[in-house]
């Protein structure tokens, strides 16, 4: 229950698939003595729901995890986190298709909603968890997977010599920063802001400049030991002591520090060739 768990990154995919099968369900089965509903408009009132559980997943997504996004930091996503959260979901579907199903049939009664979460949880938590379960076992092993292939190509030779130096320069063209190359471990983006991480005599240090990773990547493209393993970050590969893989995904661990950088899933593949060539 406490290993990884990749927090799901595509929400509207997400949201519109469930509600889609939800509304779909709902038709077809017409459970919570839906089949009694008669009248022209019926057929509307059963996809309804899909509609109800795509405005309630909209709030649970989007809404509340822009405003909590600390408690939905990805690094620190967990199995028993997933199911929890899922829980939450289940029960606040449960509770939008009470309110709905209410308002039509000017019927409200506590027998009513707990029968509706119930139902609600017994259709939804049994799948959700095998799904949960298999899904963090699947990725676990293709990840392991791919993170050995990954570090079969590290054995690569440092081609950044001692005195070679890079200069990074600023958005308003006067402000720089210049260190060794081979001294450098990775660079992160923090707004409008890269910080730049480096080691020097034996010691970790960070400088903040002022400047897009776009732009800094263009003034690095030369030097082909950096490489872009996600939206934020700049590697120095030389730097790469290890590839590891969880169930979250790939995560480089350098040298000189205890960071580990996140590979997307998107740079994967490019990252993976680019190491290749530097053998």
């Amino acid at each position: 229950m406490k290993q990884p768990y990749p927090l799901h990154t595509n929400k509207w995919r997400l949201i519109i698939s469930i509600s889609l099968f939800i509304g779909l369900f709902m038709l077809i089965f017409q459970p919570f003595g839906l089949s009694q509903v008669t009248g022209e408009f019926r057929y509307l009132f059963y996809m309804g729901y899909g509609v109800v559980t795509m405005i309630m997943m909209i709030v649970d997504i989007v809404v509340i995890q822009y405003f909590f996004k600390k408690q939905f930091d990805y690094k620190q996503w967990t199995v028993q986190k997933q199911l929890t959260w899922l829980s939450w979901i289940i029960f606040s579907v449960g509770l939008g298709n009470f309110i709905y199903t209410s308002v039509f049939s000017l019927h409200w009664s506590w027998e009513a909603f707990i029968y509706f979460q119930l139902v609600t949880l017994a259709v939804g938590l049994i799948p959700i968890t095998a799904l949960t379960i298999i899904n963090q076992n699947r990725w676990l092993t293709e990840n392991l997977k791919l993170a050995q292939e990954f570090n079969s190509s590290l054995k690569i030779e440092n081609k950044a010599a001692a005195d070679e130096s890079v200069t990074l320069i600023a958005d308003n063209e006067k402000d720089s920063f210049q260190l060794e190359l081979s001294n450098l471990l990775y660079i992160e983006s923090t707004g409008n802001y890269i910080e730049i991480y480096y080691h020097k005599d034996g010691v970790l240090k960070n400088t903040l400049l002022r400047s897009t990773l776009k732009r800094t990547e263009l003034q690095l493209e030369k030097h082909s030991s950096v490489l872009k393993c996600h939206r934020a970050f700049l590697v120095n590969a030389s730097q790469i002591a290890e590839v590891k893989g969880n169930s979250q995904g790939l995560r480089l661990a350098l040298k000189h520090t205890d960071t580990e950088i996140p590979v997307s899933r998107n740079f994967s593949k490019s990252l993976k060739e680019k190491l290749n060539s530097l053998r």
